[in-house]
């Protein structure tokens, strides 16, 4: 496998020196994850190192310079932790080289004998383990694994033994073992009972209430025929009630509550129907729940008191993204980011009643490397028109001192999911882009999610090939308006977004030989750890995966299909250089995807440049392999699209 790269004459590995611009940006860092413990100790989530571990910060406050103690020390990295609700207790999400199968640990934050004490809890090197929530009372979790089939994850309660760093950590109980995506979102105070979830794809899932000790499943899902998007919440306050996220009506994600005794359905909180739903949770007491919703691509976060929902009001927040990190002990944590704030951490008391929240205030701090945050450009909501009239969202990034009229090197940027959507948050890479004169367009094509269960599914399977043309529609945008210059433009994207960069420029190329236009708009593509050739993603992603993306893409079982909207089979249209970068140890986008289109490229006399990164995943994880991608790519860019 290494040999064929090299033979190709297309492999790079390793790191070399940086230019001291882009390492300036992309060191601009702000401790994340924040958790306030009852006592009031701050953990967050930080990489100072160039890799993130745990730190807690006795004084509360995570600044740059300031009092912490690192109580982590993972060779790749933590993957996110969870603090118990007692506060005495840490779990720890890990993987190694970016392979996914996280694992559990358990942290005794208060071990002064070390960085702290940590136990294998659920540790198999073959498994993917994901934690769903903690007990109430601190004494165990409830979490999924694969451990059966690698595509088949069952739900499980973890007790803690009586010492659990004593050597026996707890024992593991089956609560649910069925075929599919399963996970759960709240538990009864007894344990006796558990709202439960099947996935299948983001616009098809179930709901249930769990019989603990019988495994009796009671269906919640909304509708008795066809398909539905539902996400539990948990339940209300003496747990006569459940609420849950789901898009059946009007399409659009709602928050709802259902009367466990009656099966009475109904929509607590009138303001939020103007709205889609990104998230809600409820505190520990059922005194509180926090919504936060998407409009447009900016999140706006909400608090309402249980059980007459009756909101309080929060504190000013700036417009940007803002999502709930914590709500307990009666108080929110939440982050803000948006293009000027790199994911700050704020606090506020909620009290006991009332309808307004505390003061806020900042419990993390940005390392802004000495750049003026402040004089980041802001992008633009814009909204063009695709080729059959779809209207199709999208975030303009212009570069500073940009006049009016003036056309530059630009750069679309298609997003993952391909169900995920860009949204105006804080960027390092964007930033640094934008300093050196490219403009950015970020666009919404169809299938992103935001926007309505109709939007959504607009690309599913055989439709696959319309959200391409909105990705080329944009690059045509950007030049009917004057912003861009045909020829100057370059496709960018990772995940799913690599599967856009590629076809964009298949796209493109055949519409200049169908005469529907006179040449080609795009000057280059970057292509980051994406899909080009579907029949072999699917035979070679992560097990686990397989069924959910068939839904998305189309079954094996239909490979002419699977084919007619991969880039691999239209390859001979690929005129404009390329630059190729993937994660050696990627379980969902095998690295074979990034080495066929290399290799095939080369075969056909381009010269497309590749960085195959050896200790990493799907995406760059580690600081020094960040740095020395976007080095790579922005000297790409200068020398493809940024050439007067």
């Amino acid at each position: 496998m290494r040999r064929m790269l090299i033979a190709a004459g297309v492999m790079a590995l390793g790191s070399l020196a940086q230019a001291q611009g882009i390492e300036q940006f992309l060191k601009i860092r702000t401790p994340g994850a924040a958790t306030i413990a009852p006592d009031g100790t701050l953990y967050v989530r930080d990489w100072p190192q160039g890799i993130f571990q745990l730190f807690r910060a006795e004084e509360g406050v995570a600044r740059p310079g300031g009092p912490t103690r690192q109580l982590t020390h993972f060779p790749d990295g933590l993957s996110g932790y969870s603090l118990s609700p007692d506060g005495t207790k840490i779990l720890l999400l890990h993987a190694v080289g970016g392979n996914e199968n996280t694992q559990i640990s358990l942290l005794d934050p208060e071990f002064e004998g070390g960085s702290g004490r940590i136990v294998a809890v659920r540790h198999d090197p073959k498994v993917q383990h994901a934690l769903n929530f903690w007990r109430p009372d601190s004494r165990g979790f409830v979490y999924t694994a694969n451990d059966a089939s690698p595509s088949d994850f069952y739900i499980y309660r973890f007790d803690f033994s009586g010492d659990p760093f004593g050597g026996n950590a707890g024992t593991s109980t089956l609560l649910l073992g069925k075929p599919g995506a399963w996970g759960a979102s709240d538990m009864s105070a007894d344990g006796s009972r558990v709202l439960v979830g099947q996935y299948r794809s983001a616009s098809d899932s179930s709901f249930y209430e769990l019989n603990a000790a019988s495994g009796e499943l009671t269906n919640l899902t909304p509708v008795a025929e066809g398909t539905v998007a539902v996400e539990g919440v948990g339940y209300m306050p003496g747990e006569t009630g459940v609420l849950y996220i789901s898009d059946v009506e009007e399409g659009r994600a709602r928050l709802f509550l259902r009367d466990l005794a009656t099966g009475e359905i109904s929509r607590p909180i009138s303001e939020l129907d103007a709205f889609e739903i990104d998230g809600a949770q409820i505190n520990r007491e059922k005194t509180l729940l926090s919504v936060t919703t998407n409009e447009d691509g900016y999140g706006v976060a909400r608090v309402y008191r249980l059980p007459g929902f009756t909101r309080v009001e929060l504190p000013s927040i700036d417009a940007g993204v803002a999502s709930v990190t914590s709500l307990r002990d009666g108080r929110l944590v939440y982050t803000m980011s948006n293009a000027r704030t790199p994911g700050l951490a704020f606090a506020c008391d909620i009290p006991t009643s009332g309808d307004k929240a505390g003061n806020v205030r900042q419990i993390t701090f940005a390392d802004d490397q000495g750049i003026d945050l402040s004089k980041f450009p802001l992008p633009r909501l814009v909204k063009y028109a695709a080729h059959d009239g779809v209207e199709i969202p999208a975030f303009l990034f212009l570069p500073p001192g940009y006049v009016e009229g003036t056309r530059v090197p630009f750069i679309v940027n298609y997003h993952g999911g391909p169900e995920g959507q860009h949204r105006p948050i804080f960027s390092a890479q964007i930033q640094h882009l934008l300093s050196e004169g490219f403009g950015v367009m970020q666009p919404n094509v169809r299938g992103s999610s935001g926007y309505g269960r109709a939007f959504l599914m607009m690309d599913d399977y055989t439709k696959r090939w319309d959200s391409v043309r909105d990705g080329v529609n944009a690059a045509a945008w950007l030049v009917a308006n004057g912003y861009a210059t045909p020829g100057r433009i370059a496709t960018y994207g990772g995940s799913y977004g690599g599967y856009m960069s590629v076809a964009c420029l298949v796209e493109d190329q055949m519409r200049v030989e169908r005469g529907e236009q006179e040449t080609a708009l795009f000057g280059a593509g970057v292509n980051v750890v994406g899909i080009v050739n579907l029949k072999t993603f699917l035979e070679k992603t992560a097990g686990y995966r397989r069924k959910l993306r068939e839904v998305e893409y189309g079954p094996l079982s239909d490979p002419e299909f699977l084919a007619s909207v991969s880039s691999m089979t239209h390859i001979d249209k690929i005129k404009a250089p390329m630059f190729i970068a993937h994660g050696f140890n990627d379980p969902r986008v095998p690295v074979e995807e990034a080495m066929q289109l290399a290799i095939a490229l080369k075969d056909r006399g381009h010269s497309p440049q590749v960085f195959i990164a050896p200790d990493e995943g799907h995406g760059f994880a580690k600081l020094d392999n960040r740095l020395y991608f976007a080095s790579r790519m922005s000297a790409f860019l200068k020398s493809t699209i940024g050439k007067e």
